[in-house]
């Protein structure tokens, strides 16, 4: 099976003149992939797979940074947040979602006595 990556390398052109090296974090960037050979964007994802603009299908392994621990587009996932959206999101104030997650996380993980959230990385290496 020969893939393509005519469209990625042209779109990669064009993202590199607005984002410095054409990725907004390094582990999604040219200088984490090795060039040629892995998708540089995304169009869609589906349980394991990821699908890139140039139609190639992958296994991806990443999973969204460790992010998609049970895979892309999970159809109770979906209806939650959706669900969720419809409600609003980043709010000024804490929600009762908030420590009821907290709550679950202190039950599940025998060594956590409390929990903090943080909106970044930057944020939760700071604290």
């Amino acid at each position: 099976m020969k893939i393509s990556f005519k469209k990625s390398e042209k779109f990669l052109k064009r993202a590199e003149k607005i984002i410095p090296i054409g990725s907004q974090t390094f582990s999604k960037s040219k200088t984490a992939l090795p060039f040629g050979v892995s998708p540089f964007f995304a169009q869609s994802g589906k349980g394991s797979k990821l699908y890139d603009i140039d139609g190639n299908e992958f296994l991806d392994f990443v999973n969204g940074l460790a992010s998609v621990t049970l895979g892309y587009c999970d159809p109770t996932i979906n209806q939650a947040v959706q669900k969720q959206l419809r409600k609003g999101v980043t709010f000024s104030l804490s929600t009762e979602k908030e420590t009821e997650l907290a709550e679950l996380l202190v039950e599940l993980i025998p060594c956590a006595e409390m929990v903090r959230f943080a909106k970044n990385g930057s944020d939760a290496t700071s604290a």
